[in-house]
């Protein structure tokens, strides 16, 4: 494929010329209660071709096999010549280098019979319904996948990925005298065939489920917000990394600016594409990038931003290895991989001693950032009372402006995780790329919640 690739290039007649072909293994198995609603294996190859022409831009062409490479370079720089962008481009540059990282999975997922997937799939769902009598109802998704990717550039850079993922969502509905509640999880994982272990996951999911059937609503009011690890992560994703992106040139600058006080001495965060073993990990980006750590706020402060190299080339800044590729044939966008709340100092019990009336959220049921504000929805949260936890609650809501609601933290402990979710970023055109999120325990004073939908 190397040689194929470099062959095309050579010909190009683009300033810049680039190819992408990715390949993706699949097997999807859904069940519901104890019966295999679908059960499917796919494979999907596509592909691009973009070419820049500096003064006019981009030009890109997608594609879904590898024949034919020549014409499809043709295509594309002529498409750049008509101006499609219709603004000059200016690349960052980046090292050349070649990377073979393809090497042999030892647990491959392609070579394990879909009868053994799908037995193991009907297991996991049988054992949300045997963890209590209350429990209604069980939906399962298993998936997994390989994704191998080749990437060559006019410049000499080449890349060829192989990458496996393993994934378990589950819904657990529970009934108690006309009460119905249901409770959402998962886990992912970048390994095999026998890199998941989803049991305990499943009694958890359950067992949240059957705990919101005497859960009370929450009174609205104002609360010192208490977040788990987990939900910490979720914010801070959707309320700065997911918008950590430079605007190009007459766009709308949004609201990081560089310089701009956001949050408090307490708040640091970044995204980590170079952090070992995660979903969104990798050893560069769908540019040819080296992946590198971005911090974006440092104590309080907007101090960076992630780049890919076009946006990095205009900002006059080194490009930061998050630029992603949403679709099989879709271009590359500034993307958050890995993204995390640096930790602070203390433990949960030191954030909530001094608490005397305050929330503790431990799952997020939505958490969405739209034009500057915040809907942040939580399944399963706790009362603080007296600097100790209390009731379990339902309902928890908060409605709020971005920067208000980081400027409400006021503490930050120190017992920083990753989360292992089955979580994606959405983006628009942009696609749908897996993410990850870090944080330890947060604490949030004199915040409005609002009656939720239980």
């Amino acid at each position: 494929m190397n040689q194929r690739f470099q062959d095309a290039l050579r010909g190009a007649r683009a300033g810049y010329a680039e190819l992408r072909l990715r390949r993706v293994w699949s097997t999807t198995i859904l069940i519901r209660d104890s019966t295999v609603e679908a059960a499917t294996t796919s494979l999907e190859t596509g592909g691009i071709a973009r070419c820049c022409s500096p003064e006019t831009g981009w030009g890109v062409t997608g594609w879904s096999d590898d024949e034919h490479l020549e014409a499809h370079l043709v295509r594309a720089h002529e498409l750049s010549l008509a101006g499609g962008s219709r603004r000059p481009v200016r690349l960052a540059p980046i090292p050349v280098r070649q990377l073979e990282a393809a090497e042999p999975l030892p647990d491959d997922p392609r070579e394990v019979p879909l009868h053994l997937k799908r037995r193991r799939a009907e297991s996991l769902a049988g054992a949300i319904l045997a963890v209590d009598r209350r429990v209604a109802e069980a939906r399962l998704l298993y998936r997994d996948e390989v994704v191998e990717t080749w990437l060559a550039t006019s410049e000499g850079t080449w890349l060829h990925d192989l990458r496996p993922e393993v994934s378990v969502a589950a819904l657990a509905v529970a009934e108690e005298e006309g009460n119905v509640e249901r409770a959402l999880g998962s886990l992912a994982a970048r390994a095999g065939w026998r890199g998941l272990d989803a049991a305990g996951l499943m009694h958890e999911v359950a067992g949240r489920a059957i705990a919101r059937l005497r859960a009370t609503p929450l009174r609205p009011g104002r609360y010192t917000l208490v977040l788990d690890p987990a939900a910490a992560g979720a914010l801070v994703h959707r309320a700065v990394a997911h918008i950590a992106r430079p605007r190009l040139p007459g766009a709308d600058p949004g609201v990081l600016v560089i310089g701009t006080r956001i949050g408090p001495e307490c708040l640091t965060i970044g995204d980590d594409p170079s952090a070992e073993g995660l979903r969104a990990s990798a050893p560069g980006d769908d540019e040819g990038t080296v992946a590198r750590r971005t911090v974006i706020v440092q104590n309080g402060v907007v101090v960076g931003h992630l780049h890919s190299r076009e946006t990095a080339g205009a900002a006059g800044f080194a490009p930061t290895g998050h630029a992603r590729a949403g679709a099989l044939r879709g271009a590359p966008y500034p993307r958050a991989t890995n993204s995390y709340l640096a930790q602070g100092q203390g433990t949960l019990d030191d954030l909530l001693r001094d608490v005397p009336l305050g929330v503790y959220v431990t799952d997020v049921l939505s958490c969405d950032a739209t034009g500057g504000r915040l809907s942040f929805r939580a399944g399963m949260a706790r009362m603080i009372r007296s600097g100790r936890l209390a009731e379990a609650v339902k309902g928890v809501q908060i409605e709020a402006d971005v920067l208000h609601l980081l400027g409400r933290v006021d503490a930050v402990a120190g017992d920083f995780t990753w989360d292992t979710r089955d979580e994606h970023c959405r983006d628009g055109n942009a696609g749908r790329v897996p993410i990850t999120t870090g944080a330890p325990h947060v604490r949030l004073v004199d915040l409005a919640i609002a009656e939720g939908i239980s």
